[in-house]
């Protein structure tokens, strides 16, 4: 736009102006100026936003490779998670939620395989929520009870180590068996009753019942080589089968039954 200094004349060409003459000068309309800080804001909005994102996806990355790096190295040597610390704690955390969420999936991927093979008979598929949301609860309940039964031991033979440590390495010592959830998941995604079951069935051994009495004896060991970590670590099993004969009608019957029905309908 166009304007005189003279006499605030505005037109939109031209050296000078039609009323007195005089030369014009070059004035920016509001409009413009709007425009210009408007682009120079969302410039620097989304400036501030890839910034940001940056350094949030290069965590996010380093994150997942350090817990491969960790799940690696105790796959290769499960001994290591007693050298597990405060610093494992999420990691620990993070390897209890796995086993759990993975070995609902093997089944329902299994049930799935078992369901399309029969066609309309049985449907195309089963409710993913249902099943996998009751399985993941009754393994994470059970969790509760070895891991819990477990501690109070620990803590009987006057182990002084933190909540933290002991959730830290008993989360790294259950490494080797959420690998051998993934290959149950293969089996199940494959349709491999074998595959699926036979690790399955070893993890689920192992984790509710060696485990937990394998870990009381090694920290009951390290206070005192001599002390009653045999007894121990027999109670720690006794308690756990208490614990689950109180709560197994109202708690866990739930992946019982999910197991028995998957096992109906295979055999």
């Amino acid at each position: 736009m166009l304007v005189c200094p003279k006499c605030n004349n505005h037109q939109e060409s031209g050296k000078f102006c039609g009323v007195c003459g005089e030369a014009l000068q070059q004035v920016r309309s509001e409009e413009q100026s709007s425009e210009s800080i408007e682009h120079s804001a969302l410039s620097q909005g989304a400036a501030v936003l890839e910034s940001q994102s940056q350094p949030t996806a290069s965590a996010i990355k380093s994150g997942v490779s350090q817990y491969w790096s960790y799940f690696l190295s105790l796959v290769k040597n499960p001994t290591r998670a007693f050298q597990s610390n405060e610093k494992h704690y999420l990691n620990g955390l993070i390897t209890l939620a796995l086993y759990a969420i993975i070995f609902s999936l093997s089944i329902y991927f299994l049930t799935n395989s078992v369901m399309r093979s029969f066609g309309g008979f049985f449907g195309e598929s089963v409710p993913f929520f249902a099943l996998v949301s009751r399985i993941v609860v009754s393994v994470i309940i059970t969790f509760v009870i070895t891991f819990g039964s477990a501690f109070a031991m620990i803590k009987l033979a006057k182990n002084q180590d933190s909540f933290k440590i002991i959730i830290a390495q008993y989360g790294s010592i259950i490494v080797p068996f959420t690998a051998l959830n993934v290959i149950a998941m293969l089996g199940g995604l494959i349709g491999s009753y074998q595959l699926t079951f036979i690790p399955l069935l070893i993890s689920l051994v192992f984790t509710f019942t060696f485990i937990p009495v394998l870990f009381v004896f090694e920290k009951v060991s390290k206070i005192n080589a001599n002390g009653q970590k045999v007894y121990l670590s027999l109670a720690t099993i006794v308690l756990i089968s208490f614990i689950s004969y109180i709560l197994s009608d109202a708690l866990l019957s739930s992946l019982l039954e999910d197991i028995e029905e998957l096992l109906y309908y295979v055999w």
